[in-house]
């Protein structure tokens, strides 16, 4: 009886013991949640105001140049090389977090303040534009055309034509291609490109609206990030970079040398010598590669981690430890500061998204006999296509009697299925008109025979670039001479 006793005292011992670190850990965790709440509304109190190309201090954050004594505290972008926030230490009450108005190339137009960066926990950006170069958006000048003018996607005659601007349309304009033939204006929400000679300013001058070219960037556009370890002991405390766009216009950002680009809003960390992006929302595309709400991709980076060191990996739904943890940092963002509250996409959101990319997948084989799909494939666009009038084409599966062109949004939903007879295997159609501004999609054709599918084609993941595209410059033939 007595071996019975002692065996009961130590189960209730360890029990006991077993109740007291959980009873700790949820303690732990809810001062940690109270700190992050504290730390954030503290932001939204003192950084609403920022300016745009600026950094605002929020706790535990430090930068290069400059100084940050107390939250508030803002400093030019264009004077900091470098900014790092702390890690979570709750004995003290310490979490770091900054935010960072970062013009990139949103208009002023649009928004004064351009994106947001909410840098947190253990984070560091490194600015990576070099200050000879860089770029400073200024007021925007109105403009009027002086006749019907064209607005295209690019400054040349061969740019697509987005919108039209009928004569003494007022338009607001915030620079020019470096050889002063070209305007870019916001029109819609996007930037467009007019003819100079054929646009006045009543009420300034066209001539000193800065100089944009195809390599233009403003501070912080391209920078280098590094980011810690999550914390172990509070899900709400991360390690991340959450940047968030007004919408309307694709926001384009180099990090550690890679290319992303969206509409909404991205998360950002640096795990294990990768750069891992997730996407939140709205339309997403990394190294020109459509990144779905709700999925993450890695970017393997070179040893000093500033540059890629391979291509992206396929893009994954997050995990639903991702999803807990961006769903409790996502709603902890100040709705004074943010320009749209932000949600982390569902599981059911992500399983249908899924299963529309999955429909098809890879290219099938005839299931009719007399068509012969074996050299049948899709052949342009395939990486990029303009946001406007596009010509796709596609290898002929022979014997097909026609064919059906297949266009998909971002969230892979059919949005237009168009037949063509088999004589042909090009088709011409306006993407404007029925992606509903959506800068990433896929296509594939289907070849038919007598009104039967007799094989699909692989989807295309392509993105669209007309709203993305600056000026060319930096060297080769000069641009056309524009005309009305």
């Amino acid at each position: 009886m007595r071996g019975y006793r002692v065996f009961i005292a130590i189960g209730l011992s360890v029990m006991t013991v077993a109740v007291l670190s959980v009873g700790l850990a949820n303690a732990q965790a809810e001062v940690c949640e109270t700190l992050v709440q504290e730390v954030f509304g503290s932001l939204a109190d003192k950084c609403a105001a920022a300016p745009g190309n600026s950094a605002c201090f929020g706790r535990s954050a430090s930068a290069d140049s400059g100084t940050f004594a107390a939250p508030g505290d803002v400093l030019n972008l264009a004077e900091v090389q470098s900014i790092q926030t702390g890690p979570l230490d709750v004995a003290n009450g310490e979490w770091g977090l900054a935010l960072l108005n970062v013009h990139a190339n949103v208009p002023r137009a649009l928004s004064d303040q351009g994106l947001k960066f909410f840098l947190m926990g253990e984070a560091r950006i490194e600015n990576a534009v070099a200050a000879e170069a860089a770029f400073t958006p200024v007021e925007p000048l109105t403009i009027v055309p002086l006749v019907a003018a064209n607005l295209r996607g690019t400054p040349s005659l061969n740019g697509v034509v987005i919108a039209n601007a009928p004569v003494g349309t007022e338009l607001l304009a915030d620079g020019r291609t470096p050889d002063g033939q070209w305007v870019r204006v916001l029109k819609d929400q996007q930037t467009a490109w007019i003819s100079r000679q054929i646009v006045t300013a009543p009420a300034g001058d066209i001539e000193t609206l800065p100089a944009i070219g195809a390599d233009t960037q403003t501070p912080m556009q391209s920078f280098i990030l590094s980011t810690g370890p999550d914390s172990a002991e509070c899900a709400a405390a991360p390690s991340a970079l959450v940047i968030q766009s007004p919408g309307g216009i694709l926001a384009s950002i180099l990090v550690n040398g890679v290319d992303i680009r969206f509409d909404q809003a991205v998360a950002l960390r640096v795990i294990d010598g990768k750069l891992q992006v997730t996407a939140l929302g709205g339309s997403t595309s990394v190294t020109r590669l459509p990144l779905p709400a709700g999925f993450a991709v890695e970017v393997p980076l070179s040893e000093d981690g500033r540059a890629a060191a391979g291509a992206a990996s396929s893009g994954r739904p997050i995990t639903d430890g991702e999803r807990q943890r961006l769903t409790q940092v996502i709603g902890g963002l100040p709705a004074g500061l943010v320009y749209a509250p932000v949600s982390v996409p569902s599981a059911e959101q992500v399983a249908a998204v899924l299963a529309n990319l999955n429909r098809p997948g890879a290219a099938t084989t005839s299931t009719i006999s007399g068509v012969d799909c074996a050299q049948f494939k899709p052949t342009s666009p395939l990486g990029g296509a303009a946001l406007g009038v596009e010509p796709f084409y596609w290898d002929a599966a022979r014997g097909a009697t026609s064919y059906r062109l297949n266009i998909y949004n971002g969230q892979g939903s059919v949005v237009s299925s168009v037949d063509v007879s088999a004589t042909s295997t090009t088709l011409s159609v306006d993407l404007s008109t029925m992606l509903d501004g959506s800068s990433v999609f896929s296509w594939n054709v289907d070849a038919l025979l007598n009104g039967q599918i007799a094989c699909s084609s692989s989807r295309v993941s392509t993105v669209t670039e007309a709203r993305v595209e600056l000026a060319g410059g930096g060297g080769g033939a000069p641009l056309p001479t524009p005309t009305a």
